[in-house]
């Protein structure tokens, strides 16, 4: 069985070009589908003959297994030798017989149809040999001609599909090249169409964003001639009076607050000591005292001689050194309050004279266009992110273009080194 190992020869192909030409990449399928066909056609006239010899060897392997199957046993042999020999012959006839069965020549003689034809009969072919073989060692010696005819048939047989499969290497390097160069002409368009609808997208965020930034500028020169314009202008002179005024108005609050500071801890005391019922203090005295404590701005001066009269009466539960000095801080307070008061209510009047005039001052236009190009500056820079991540695509898919017409030249150089592709620019 040493003939099934034999190496398999490489031919030369008989499809060496060596004219330059140029094909254009839309031409290059029916230039594929003619290097087929003439591929093709030469295989065909190659493997005809050969088919006539495999027709032959089989019908040769068919009798050969009839003789083998029907062989009478001549000579001399132990009972137990022929009785093991017939029995194994039936294992070697049976494997080869359904050999046989399976070796079904193929009408279609493509190149596709041919390997797999020549893969399934080497298959079959070697699974027949590896079971018939163990077999063979007690056939032979009882049926020494039979088995070697048998043995010879499967070796011509086995020569023929040898034949063949020379026959296949000798195109499969092109035929391969071809199947690539078509699978290599669909990734290329594919990656073409993705590079166009790419590029459509690309201009289409391109003139978006012009647009955005047009429409930016005309905003902003609108709102830089509002801005230099007297509205504005007054708008600034308000808003900066108003914040003066502002600061006038805290500080006046804050001398007010300074005069009730020093007693206030004795307010409280005087409000705990009401509360609780050991000390009774007058409505109208109660009424100012609570606004005293929390908000001193709207204090009446008459609330001060009361207050005197309350620090200096006996009832009242506190430390006689600490009325004394709580009656000291109350006339200084009511000495100054008028003032300070006086100072308030002028703050408070020009503070509030400048809020109402800026609450009435026209800037709705103004504020509409500081938002509206607050705006068109944030959706700028979202479509200039998407520019750039499409433009990094776009580079990508290039590239990638790039590396597969390089491919499929490598394709068609390996059925055809004379020939370049003209790909589209």
């Amino acid at each position: 069985m040493k003939w099934i190992k034999k190496l398999f020869g490489k031919q030369e192909s008989s499809h060496e070009k060596n004219a330059s030409i140029e094909i254009g990449f839309d031409e290059l399928p029916a230039w594929l589908e003619e290097s087929s066909q003439k591929i093709s056609s030469e295989i065909k006239g190659d493997v005809s003959g050969l088919f006539k010899e495999l027709e032959a060897a089989i019908s040769e392997l068919r009798e050969s297994n009839d003789n083998l199957l029907e062989a009478k046993v001549e000579g001399n042999f132990d009972i137990r030798a022929v009785k093991r020999a017939k029995s194994n012959r039936e294992n070697v006839t049976k494997q080869v017989g359904v050999f046989i069965d399976k070796l079904g020549i193929p009408e279609n003689t493509d190149f596709k149809s041919l390997k797999a034809f020549h893969e399934s009969a080497m298959q079959s072919l070697n699974t027949c040999l590896e079971h018939m073989n163990r077999s063979f060692r007690y056939t032979r010696p009882v049926f020494p001609q039979e088995s070697k005819d048998v043995t010879d048939s499967l070796g011509r047989l086995g020569k023929v599909l040898n034949e063949l499969r020379e026959t296949i290497q000798g195109h499969r390097r092109e035929m391969e090249s071809i199947e690539e160069a078509s699978k290599g002409i669909k990734e290329v368009r594919e990656t073409c169409s993705l590079i166009k609808a790419e590029e459509g997208e690309l201009k289409a965020k391109n003139r978006k964003l012009q647009a955005l930034k047009d429409e930016i500028a005309s905003n902003s020169r609108t709102l830089e001639e509002l801005k230099q314009g007297k509205a504005w202008q007054k708008l600034q002179r308000l808003q900066e009076e108003s914040t003066l005024a502002e600061g006038r108005l805290k500080k006046a609050e804050a001398g007010l607050n300074s005069l009730i500071l020093p007693f206030s801890g004795n307010l409280s005391r005087i409000k705990k000591l009401h509360e609780s019922g050991k000390y009774t203090l007058k409505p109208e005295v109660k009424k100012q005292l609570d606004i005293c404590l929390e908000n001193p701005v709207n204090l009446e001066p008459s609330f001060f001689p009361e207050l005197q009269k309350v620090f200096e009466d006996h009832a009242l539960d506190i430390q006689a050194q600490k009325k004394e000095k709580a009656l000291a801080q109350v006339r200084s307070a009511a000495s100054g309050f008028e003032e300070k008061k006086k100072e308030y209510t002028e703050a408070r009047k020009a503070f509030d004279s400048r809020k109402s005039e800026l609450a009435s001052s026209d800037t709705g236009e103004l504020a509409s266009l500081e938002h509206k190009v607050a705006e068109l500056l944030s959706r700028t820079l979202l479509l200039e992110e998407e520019t750039e991540s499409s433009e990094k695509k776009l580079a990508a898919l290039r590239d990638d273009l790039k590396t597969r017409e390089e491919k499929l030249q490598a394709s068609v150089a390996a059925i055809d080194s004379g020939v370049k592709i003209g790909f589209p620019s």
